[in-house]
């Protein structure tokens, strides 16, 4: 039997933010980092509600916690199964998988930082017959980071070029940065709300999960008393690096005299507050970036995008024009994360360098 550090295959899963499903990817990392197969996978209805009422209460008591990481744990172990029978992928020659888990709490500036993920590693690894590597913004956070983003140094590998300042934009529930200076130096941070604002405000008031393309923003108009307010949450005054999650920007965070208006005023208003909080990020970079590479599901919204780019008078690029489709680079980071794990690599943070990453061996 081929050691499991002998092996190619890598499997890489992310649930973010929109706990919307299940990003599956493969992945070789042998020379370079090659995507192989990409699939996405929805949560059972009951399970994803279940999800943004525990996040939107950010209270959960023992028997719900306990409850939905059985649950999201099966759901991970079924899609993964899934996911290998569809791409005839033996397990046999997978190495490892890595586990984004679902976040449901993420308080890293507590007096005593932690990051709780749901979605049982020992169900995984059992169910699948494949050793998870899991637990990673913990283990971030004790090195000095704050768990999120866990991507920067992935995306170094992906993207660097020499002498080129790039910025790869990650616009997700949450919108988050990573900055390249073009020499060797790059560290990533968290910019504010992505689709979250916008999502949340779409599935409480007009019963679908999102505004597609921005339909609906693009014919509102910007209330400005409601975006300074907004924009006046002390996280946009904290320095990067910095995160954050659904436990601020919910449907809490819109203010009462904004949920009076239209809802195209409403959608335009919120996706302004995306595209602003986005474009004072990365032009607070030392060097304005030659780039800006997007990835997530952010980028599906032309009107953000759009927004964005009249923010920074600067077109964004696609990660596809780097050969890399912008749905996986996340679960491809987790993929390569759990190799890193393995194969006992320390990745920098903060400066620090330490192993991330907890390891369950299948039975």
């Amino acid at each position: 039997m081929r050691h499991s550090l002998d092996k190619k295959i890598y499997i890489g899963t992310m649930s973010g933010t929109s706990y919307d499903g299940i990003d599956i990817c493969s992945l070789n990392v042998a020379n370079q980092i090659s995507l192989l197969k990409f699939s996405s996978f929805k949560y059972p209805s009951q399970l994803r509600e279940d999800i943004s009422r525990a996040i939107q209460r950010q209270e959960l008591s023992l028997d719900r916690y306990f409850d939905l990481n059985r649950r999201i744990g099966q759901a991970f172990s079924k899609s993964i199964k899934k996911f290998l029978t569809q791409n005839k992928i033996n397990k046999k020659n997978v190495a490892a998988i890595g586990l984004s888990g679902q976040t449901l709490f993420h308080q890293p500036k507590n007096r005593y930082p932690f990051s709780i993920q749901a979605g049982d590693p020992i169900i995984i690894a059992n169910e699948c017959e494949i050793d998870v590597v899991s637990d990673f913004r913990n283990d971030h956070i004790k090195l000095g980071g704050e768990g999120a983003p866990l991507v920067p140094e992935f995306h170094q590998k992906l993207f660097a070029k020499r002498n080129t300042p790039l910025v790869i934009l990650n616009i997700g529930g949450i919108s988050n940065f990573t900055y390249l200076d073009g020499k060797s130096d790059f560290y990533g941070s968290d910019c504010g709300p992505g689709n979250a604002l916008m999502d949340s405000y779409c599935q409480n008031f007009l019963n679908r999960p999102f505004d597609r393309n921005g339909k609906h923003a693009k014919n509102g108009v910007i209330h400005f008393p409601s975006l300074n307010q907004m924009l006046s949450h002390p996280f946009f005054r904290r320095r990067h690096p910095k995160s954050t999650g659904k436990e601020i920007f919910n449907i809490r965070f819109i203010p009462k005299q904004l949920l009076k208006r239209s809802s195209y005023d409403i959608l335009a208003t919120l996706t302004e507050l995306t595209a602003i909080c986005i474009a004072k990020s990365i032009r607070s970079q030392k060097k304005f970036p030659h780039q800006v590479i997007v990835c997530g599901g952010g980028l599906r919204n032309t009107f953000l995008v759009n927004s964005i780019e009249r923010q920074l008078n600067m077109s964004l690029v696609s990660s596809n024009e780097y050969g890399f489709n912008p749905q996986a680079i996340e679960a491809m980071a987790f993929g390569w994360m759990a190799r890193q794990r393995l194969h006992k690599n320390r990745l920098i943070i903060k400066k620090n360098k330490g192993l991330i990453g907890s390891l369950t061996k299948s039975k």
